[in-house]
């Protein structure tokens, strides 16, 4: 799993996206703090995949269901303006393709739909 290749990523189809529609929109509910923790939540648990030695489908799906409640909370904060729909299909995204290339064997369509609000 290349790190570095996602952090990349999430910076292009999350973060890049998110700012360009805060500053597009006056009355915007999120701010940059909010899209940097946003960031830092997904940095997270791709450094916890890549961290992995011996990567298990339960270990993996119990980091998924950790950040997509964690940014269930963050989006609520902010009156779930955060995470739209262009949003949600970039972490989405994210999320799935890196769990698969962490070595996730069993997986439906969408293995955050369990846990996600957003």
């Amino acid at each position: 799993m290349n790190l570095n290749q996602y952090k990349e990523k999430v910076i292009e189809i999350v973060v890049d996206p998110m700012i360009s529609f805060m500053e597009d929109w006056d009355d915007c509910d999120y701010t940059t703090e909010d899209v940097e923790t946003c960031k830092s939540l997904i940095y997270t648990y791709l450094k916890a995949l890549a961290s992995m030695t011996e990567p298990s489908d339960e270990a993996i799906m119990d980091q998924v269901k950790t950040l997509v409640l964690a940014l269930n909370d963050l989006n609520a904060t902010v009156d779930y303006s955060l995470i739209e729909t262009d949003a949600r299909e970039a972490i989405w995204e994210v999320i799935q393709t890196s769990a698969i290339d962490c070595g996730l064997k069993e997986y439906g369509d969408d293995i955050t739909e369990e846990w996600r609000e957003w």
